[in-house]
C-alpha cells in the first residue's frame, strides 16, 4: 500500500473531524447544563456554525495542495547543489527514541512523507520508506484495510467524498483525536520547509499557492482556538501553531518577508512537534 497516499488523507480529514468532536462535545454540554442562559446557548451556538463553516471550507482543499513541496514538478536541483544534502529534514535517526506514542507515530508519519519529498528533490538516499511503512503497520489505521479493499481511492477526483469516507471510519474506530496531531503537524512541517529553503521551495509558487498556504493556517488556528476551550488536549496543538498565526500573505513576496521575520518562531514550533 502506498503510505504516503494514506498520509496525505489523514490530513485532508483532519478539519472535519475536530469540528465534529468539539460540535458533539459542546452540544453535550448545552443539553446537560440547565443553568446556562439564553445568551450563552446562541454563543455556543454560534461557535458551532463557524466550525462547520471552516470544516466546509477546508474540506474543499485538496490533499496535493497540503502535502506536495512541488505538485507541478517546477523545482530543480541541479548536480551541484545535490552534493550538499539539506541536514533540517527530520530523518528516522533523529526521532529515534520519540516516536513512543500513537500519536507520536501519526506525527512521524506525516513529516516522514512530507521531507521524504524534499530528501528525493536532492538525490538523498530513501531513509525514509522503510520507516513511513512500519509505522504505517504499527499505526494500524482502519482506513488502510479499505484502501486495500479498494473501497477508498486517495486518487479520486472526488475529494471530498474521499475525505468523508476517511472521516466516518475513523470516527467510528475512535481515531479521530489523532487527526488533530496530523493536521496541525502537516501545516508546520510545510511552512518549516519553506523558511529554510526558500530559494527553492518558494521559487515556484505563485501569489494565490502563498495565499492558500496562510489561509490553511488561519482555518486552523480558528478552529483550535474555538476547541480549546471544550478540549483541553488541543491547547499543546495550538501552541505549536500559533507562531505561524502572525503569516497573512496574499503574496509571495510578502509571505518571504513573514517567513523571515517568524523563521525563529517556525522553527521552534516544529521542534516541539516531538516533546509532547
Amino acid at each position: 500500500m502506498d503510505m504516503k497516499k494514506f498520509s496525505f488523507a489523514l490530513i485532508a480529514a483532519a478539519a472535519l473531524i475536530m469540528a465534529s468532536c468539539g460540535n458533539k462535545q459542546k452540544a453535550e454540554e448545552v443539553a446537560n447544563d440547565s443553568t446556562e442562559t439564553f445568551e450563552e446557548k446562541q454563543i455556543k451556538a454560534g461557535m458551532n456554525a463557524q466550525l462547520d463553516s471552516l470544516t466546509n471550507l477546508w474540506m474543499q482543499i485538496k490533499r496535493r495542495e497540503i502535502f506536495d513541496v512541488d505538485p507541478d514538478n517546477k523545482i530543480v536541483i541541479s548536480a551541484e547543489e545535490k552534493k550538499v544534502a539539506p541536514d533540517y529534514l527530520y530523518t528516522p535517526d533523529k526521532l529515534k527514541g520519540k516516536l513512543e506514542t500513537l500519536s507520536a507515530k501519526y506525527r512521524a508519519l506525516v513529516v516522514f512523507s512530507i521531507d521524504q519529498q524534499v530528501g528525493i528533490l536532492y538525490g538523498m538516499n530513501d531513509v525514509w520508506s522503510s520507516a513511513i511503512e512500519k509505522l504505517g503497520a504499527e499505526v494500524n489505521d482502519p482506513v488502510m484495510k479499505l484502501v486495500q479493499d479498494g473501497e477508498i481511492d486517495f486518487d479520486d477526483e472526488n475529494h471530498i467524498a474521499v475525505n468523508e469516507k476517511v472521516y466516518k471510519t475513523e470516527e467510528e474506530a475512535g481515531r479521530a483525536n489523532h487527526f488533530w496531531e496530523t493536521s496541525a503537524t502537516a501545516i508546520v512541517e510545510q511552512t518549516y520547509l519553506l523558511s529554510v529553503n526558500q530559494d527553492k521551495l518558494l521559487a515556484h509558487l505563485t501569489d494565490e499557492d502563498a495565499e492558500k498556504l496562510t489561509f490553511r493556517i488561519i482555518l486552523l488556528n480558528d478552529a483550535y482556538e474555538n476547541l480549546a476551550e471544550y478540549n483541553p488536549q488541543l491547547m499543546q496543538l495550538l501552541s505549536v501553531l500559533q507562531p505561524l498565526s502572525k503569516l497573512n500573505a496574499i503574496t509571495v513576496d510578502q509571505l518571504r518577508d513573514q517567513l523571515n521575520e517568524s523563521k525563529e518562531e517556525i522553527a521552534r514550533a516544529r521542534q516541539s512537534l516531538f516533546e509532547f
